[in-house]
């Protein structure tokens, strides 16, 4: 066989593997979006109905299903009644005897609005909310990254959850009871990533992941992710965007990361059709995904949360530590974020230690600290090390930082955690200012 006769060949099976998944992803919204399902409203035999069509299409895609047919039922009372929700659970076993029992979850939810009343020329007419991006989108796309999952189990170490997770317009109760109630193994859940409302495209809708905070470690995994051939590359950024099912876990400690296209005029209306999905990008996010997935799952050393949302943030534990996520003004220095810190200060007097110059010691230092309610920085520790003269230089600069502008929580000055990475490099030339 040609190299020529190859190349072609291979081209065709990858296309013919993008038409598939298209086809699927299509199939997959075409069903949630069905006027016979009413909107899929919270609690409602629609709902029902979805979760048991969901759990089909992961038992299809090769997922071990972890709940019942009809998923995994709770309870809700809402403005007065008692509503029956439920989740649709599945898990794809890691390979490695150490670390299959940690997890990576992967989750999306199914309810929406489903319909409401309204007076049209003096006559009654049920309005449908098909809510194709919020959130079939996010849910066919969790179903194709569970097929290539399962597809290639044997290159995952730790084990994957796919979790589609009912009533998240409810106040987001299904990952609640998931991880209050049902699932006994929070602790060793290793991240998040919430596929919610990825569908749309264009200028004012581009793909974009959100970490809830500056987490150093998940920036670092998606720029490595951004810098290889993959066909998306969404718009990192360091903060929240919407409440969705992430929200919960963050509040647990766990690394999160939010992929949406984000929202449109057409959000929480009946204008939310499956019509307007890009199925292309949403084909593009699927191996995205199913890359983050894997880099998660493989890593040696976990993740370290870079927030503690509440309790037993300082060393002495007898105040609340916040995250710069979780409070109403963020600390600054000098009128800027955490890079105008490094570029402001850090940079400008840190020195390369020579000793390290002479080994050719070069790479990134992740160091957190607490800027305290007073400004004040403290509690300087060093997350990832490079060498013991570079770490120790991090740690006396940090601590030598003018004071920061406290954050800010219901009108008072509060303490908390920040992360920066400290960027190390040899080259002359670079744009860093690391003294020599």
């Amino acid at each position: 066989m040609s190299l020529l006769f190859l190349a072609m060949f291979q081209g065709r099976a990858y296309a013919q593997r993008l038409d598939s998944i298209e086809i699927s992803l299509r199939k997959n919204v075409a069903y949630l979006t069905d006027s016979s399902m009413l909107g899929r409203g919270a609690g409602s035999e629609q709902e029902k109905r979805a979760a048991a069509y969901l759990y089909d299409q992961l038992l299809d895609a090769g997922v071990i299903m972890l709940t019942p047919e009809t998923g995994e039922d709770f309870y809700i009372v809402h403005n007065g009644d008692t509503l029956h929700s439920q989740n649709v659970i599945g898990i794809v076993e890691g390979y490695d005897p150490k670390l299959r029992n940690e997890y990576v979850v992967v989750g999306a939810h199914y309810d929406h609005l489903g319909t409401s009343v309204l007076k049209r020329d003096g006559k009654e007419v049920e309005q449908i909310y098909y809510g194709a991006d919020d959130n079939a989108s996010g849910v066919a796309t969790l179903i194709e990254v569970a097929r290539q999952v399962a597809s290639q189990h044997f290159m995952f170490r730790r084990s994957v959850i796919f979790a589609l997770f009912g009533a998240e317009e409810l106040g987001m109760m299904g990952s609640w009871y998931f991880l209050n109630r049902s699932f006994r193994h929070t602790d060793d859940i290793v991240a998040m990533i919430n596929l919610d409302m990825v569908g749309r495209s264009g200028r004012d809708n581009t793909m974009q992941v959100y970490t809830a905070d500056a987490n150093v470690e998940m920036m670092e995994i998606i720029n490595w992710l951004s810098g290889r051939a993959l066909s998306i590359a969404p718009k990192y950024t360091p903060t929240d965007y919407f409440p969705s099912d992430h929200r919960n876990f963050y509040q647990k400690g766990i690394p999160v990361a939010l992929f949406t296209s984000g929202t449109h005029r057409d959000y929480h209306t009946v204008r939310d059709t499956p019509d307007k999905l890009d199925y292309s990008q949403m084909e593009k996010l699927v191996e995205y995904v199913y890359s983050m997935a894997e880099v998660l799952a493989n890593r040696e050393e976990r993740i370290r949360c870079a927030t503690q949302v509440k309790g037993n943030g300082s060393k002495d534990g007898k105040e609340t530590v916040y995250t710069q996520a979780t409070v109403d003004k963020r600390a600054t220095f000098l009128h800027g974020d955490e890079g105008q810190f490094l570029n402001r200060w850090v940079y400008d007097y840190i020195k390369y230690p020579d000793s390290a110059i002479r080994n050719g010691i070069e790479g990134r230092v992740i160091a957190e600290f607490i800027v305290g309610s007073d400004g004040k920085v403290r509690d300087v520790e060093i997350v990832r090390g490079l060498d013991d003269e570079i770490d120790a230089q991090v740690v006396k600069v940090i601590m030598a930082s003018p004071k920061w502008k406290p954050a800010i929580l219901r009108g008072k000055e509060v303490s908390v955690r920040v992360s920066v990475p400290v960027e190390f490099k040899l080259s002359k030339s670079g744009s860093l200012k690391i003294k020599k």
